[in-house]
């Protein structure tokens, strides 16, 4: 019973830590810099608790009951977390805008997180001080009991690990699941009360006369150190090295949070076993050490021939077998060294058994120190040592670190001190993974070469030269955009210009290359003064303003970086437009990944009404969608959150390339018709396609000025509203993108679930505008009768590709009429004009 509840304490005590860590990335900006000063808050809370706590422990006369009232503790600081981040939300913006941005507003979001995640993770840190204080009545039985205990503990947490990464948030949602987490807690404080009225502690006395085994307390409370900073540090370089050949999925971070804490439980396990052995624990321990060291030297070159040279895993294939493909390939390749260096924290406190007072005390003096270690380990390494040596390297140095813990000990001991010697120069000279790629190039793309790579503490970001042009990517296989591809990325800040002519203020939430916001530069668009860009990854603006302003001799970005009117921040632009005051006449959101961990916060209510805010009061919020990237669900869904916050929305698209369809959403803070007109004919529309037919369709040169804009304009989504009124909408407690779209961009790899292009988005066009015509559509109102009949001009000419593509000549042949005649300002009649529609959506969700 008493290992049940301790199981549980750990699997409650990860939903929340995962939990927390989601919602504070949320207030704080999902900058690496963010999560670190919340882990490091939560962590301290951790430490400071198992000293304490530990130390209250050892003079108490029932500890269970001690450990009932933590769990109590945890509880009610939990629930009063939900207050106090609400309060939070309120006044952060006034801090953000009062202490300048850098160390100083890190420092601000430290001490906030700590108001928040500190008190709860206090009373966590006495848990298992407390429950050990209870358990253990006797000196012969610390090492192994302590190990069971914190092995059980880490499985729990293993357990919630699992649960809170892959299923609670999309089935519950996040507030839920925190509340069913607090119920846990509270059954486990009432069992334990309960179980307390019978029980009592045992004390251990002090030693005397105890053999000593030659190893000073120092030795043991370094490598008690040394165990917390190399495992955290390992963590980050872990996750690190499979975002490299996986998709960076909530998924994926929680796979390999899930295998870590698998592999230390099973650590804890067998160190409980070794425990029993009569063999001397410091010779155990250094055997431990040099094993542990030697497996993490190896990890590099196992993981290079586990995922063939860095090549993305399982290019085809479900859901399901991805997640079972990367569990796979995780064991093989950090299950060894998470299981051997699992042995090491538990272990000590065998190794430390000889000296061992009152457990508590001990437990909670080995705990704390061990944490502090995993503090440092984690942030020195994501901020520091990844910068200076990069991923490999610095993994050979933990390698090292290990190896020098064994080489101290055995010095310490007199024992395998040649072995341990030999041992860690063989690491350090023979298993040198410096040539090692750090990135990888895709075969099937042709010829590729890698120009500069950066190793950030978010990730690695590459500059790319192929017959394509110049692209940059994150993690090898997520592309940012090309010069080859320049024309759409130009076209994503040049249409919604076009449209809106009056724009003087824009803001750009994500950069990439810098081309779409640097064509907001360009002299045609004379009335903008400022723009401001948002990048999260600061090695992005780094290679964009080395390789994507000179690319041949040509600044690709308009002088972004260079124009006084541009101003490029290193900043989570969602947590920017909730934080700023500014407002702006226009909000461009850049195509993102819709299955990356953190893209499906930026189609949530919450940060739409944040948009909404810092629109000026005609501002235009345009969100870029690929639907090459989303099924039915997931636009939907997007659709339907962002008409529960603006009154006015209407759907724009970029390309009419079948299958490659890029479409906007544009909302309006305040509801009216689109500017008139400023420049283009009727007669110039009508020379573009003079002597053309529909087998000139590829060939086609459409001019590209105010006047024709609404021929990308599909329609009126407000008027068409309950078509998507069977969906939920997509909130930061319920995010249903950022857990559905990875799921189904595997599925639809593997089994052909179709993406929201081609015949799909054309019926979905025809249906919006049968149900809105756009003679009747209020957002043409200042458009003349000829320019009204461009939306159904482009719904034709989207038809007319389709039917060319699927090789039937007769439908190409009337879609091409419908979009002449449209196209030249003559009346189509709507029994031509909808060849297909859809029912109003509905969902089971």
């Amino acid at each position: 019973m008493i290992y049940l509840l301790i199981f549980l304490s750990g699997f409650a005590g990860l939903v929340y830590e995962v939990l927390w860590m989601k919602q504070l990335g949320l207030l704080f900006g999902s900058t690496s810099q963010a999560a670190a000063a919340t882990l490091a808050a939560f962590f301290a809370g951790l430490a400071a608790g198992s000293w304490f706590w530990g130390r209250r422990a050892a003079g108490t006369a029932n500890a269970l009951r001690l450990y009932a009232r933590l769990e109590i503790g945890i509880a009610v600081t939990a629930l009063l977390y939900f207050g106090v981040l609400h309060i939070f939300y309120a006044i952060y913006p006034w801090f953000y805008q009062s202490v300048a941005a850098g160390v100083w507003l890190l420092l601000v979001k430290f001490g906030l997180a700590l108001l928040l995640v500190f008190p709860p993770a206090f009373f966590m840190g006495g848990t298992i001080p407390a429950m050990g204080q209870h358990l253990i009545v006797e000196r012969s039985q610390f090492g192994r009991a302590a190990a069971l205990l914190y092995g059980v503990n880490t499985l729990g947490a293993a357990a919630g690990a699992c649960l809170a990464g892959f299923y609670l948030p999309l089935a519950l949602g996040f507030r839920a699941t925190c509340c069913g987490a607090m119920a846990v807690t509270l059954s486990v404080a009432a069992a334990a009360y309960w179980l307390s009225r019978t029980a009592c502690s045992g004390a251990v006395v002090a030693p005397v006369g105890v053999r000593n085994d030659g190893n000073p307390a120092g030795v043991a409370l370094f490598l008690c150190f040394l165990s917390g900073f190399g495992v955290l540090a390992l963590e980050v370089l872990w996750t690190r090295m499979f975002a490299q050949v996986v998709e960076n999925s909530v998924y994926t971070f929680a796979a390999i949070l899930v295998i870590v804490l698998v592999g230390l439980a099973a650590g804890a396990y067998v160190s409980s076993r070794l425990a029993r052995l009569a063999v001397s624990p410091p010779l155990m321990l250094i055997l431990v050490l040099l094993g542990g060291g030697v497996a993490v030297a190896v990890t590099p070159f196992v993981f290079m021939w586990l995922t063939d040279s860095l090549q993305i895993l399982a290019v085809r294939s479900t859901w399901l077998r991805y997640m079972g493909l990367i569990f796979r390939k995780g064991f093989l390749a950090i299950g060894l060294p998470a299981l051997l260096l699992g042995i090491v924290f538990p272990f000590l406190m065998k190794v430390e058994e000889q000296r061992a007072g009152q457990p508590g005390r001990t437990l909670g003096r080995l705990a704390a120190i061990n944490t502090v270690g995993a503090i440092l380990g984690a942030l020195l390494c994501g901020f520091v040592l990844l910068r200076l040596f990069g991923m490999w390297r610095t993994m050979q140095l933990i390698a090292a670190l290990y190896l020098t813990g064994a080489v101290a000990l055995a010095f310490s001991t007199r024992r395998l001190r040649a072995a341990s010697v030999v041992v860690f120069v063989a690491v350090v000279t023979v298993l040198n993974p410096s040539r090692l790629p750090i990135t990888s190039v895709d075969p099937a793309r042709g010829w590729e070469e890698v120009l500069e790579a950066w190793e950030g503490s978010d990730c690695t970001v590459e500059a790319v030269r192929s017959q394509h042009g110049l692209s940059l990517k994150i993690n090898s296989h997520y592309g940012l955009g090309s010069t080859g591809g320049s024309a759409l990325e130009r076209l994503q800040a040049g249409l919604p210009l076009r449209v809106y002519p009056q724009t003087k203020t824009i803001f750009f939430l994500g950069m990439g290359t810098g081309i779409t916001a640097g064509e907001a530069l360009h002299p045609r668009f004379s009335n903008v003064t400022r723009i401001v860009v948002c990048e999260l990854v600061p090695e992005v603006v780094t290679a964009a303003r080395k390789y994507i302003t000179s690319f041949e001799g040509v600044d690709y970005t308009g002088g972004l970086f260079t124009d006084p009117r541009a101003t490029v921040l290193v900043e989570d632009g969602r947590h920017y437009l909730m934080a700023t005051r500014e407002q702006f006449d226009m909000i461009n959101s850049d195509l993102f990944l819709p299955y990356r961990s953190g893209a499906g916060s930026l189609y949530s209510r919450e940060h739409f009404v944040s948009v909404k805010a810092r629109l000026a009061p005609a501002g235009v919020f345009v969100q870029w969608l690929p639907l090459y990237q989303l099924t039915e669900t997931e636009f939907f869904i997007i659709v339907r959150t962002m008409l529960e916050v603006f009154d006015e929305v209407a759907l724009w698209r970029s390309t009419f390339q079948p299958g490659e369809e890029v479409v906007a959403l544009v909302a309006h803070r305040q509801a009216g018709p689109l500017p008139a007109a400023t420049d283009g004919s009727v007669a110039e529309r009508q020379a573009a396609i003079a002597g053309k037919d529909y087998r000139d369709l590829d060939r086609l040169l459409l001019p590209l000025n105010s006047q024709t804009m609404p021929f990308f304009y599909c329609g009126n989504l407000t008027a068409a509203k309950e078509l998507f009124a069977g969906y939920p909408v997509n909130t930061d407690d319920h995010p249903y993108i950022e857990y559905l779209a990875p799921r189904t961009y595997r599925n639809q790899t593997a089994t052909r679930i179709p993406w929201f292009v081609g015949p799909r988005l054309a019926k979905l066009v025809d249906e919006i505008q049968r149900r809105c015509p756009p003679d009747r559509d209020p957002l043409l109102a200042n458009r003349s009768v000829e320019d009204r009949r461009l939306p159904v001009a482009g719904a034709a000419f989207h038809w007319a590709r389709l039917w060319q593509i699927m090789g039937n000549e007769a439908e190409c042949r009337q879609a091409w009429q419908r979009f002449a005649d449209a196209w030249v300002g003559r009346a189509v009649s709507s029994s031509s004009q909808f060849r297909g529609g859809v029912q109003p959506a509905s969902s089971d969700m």
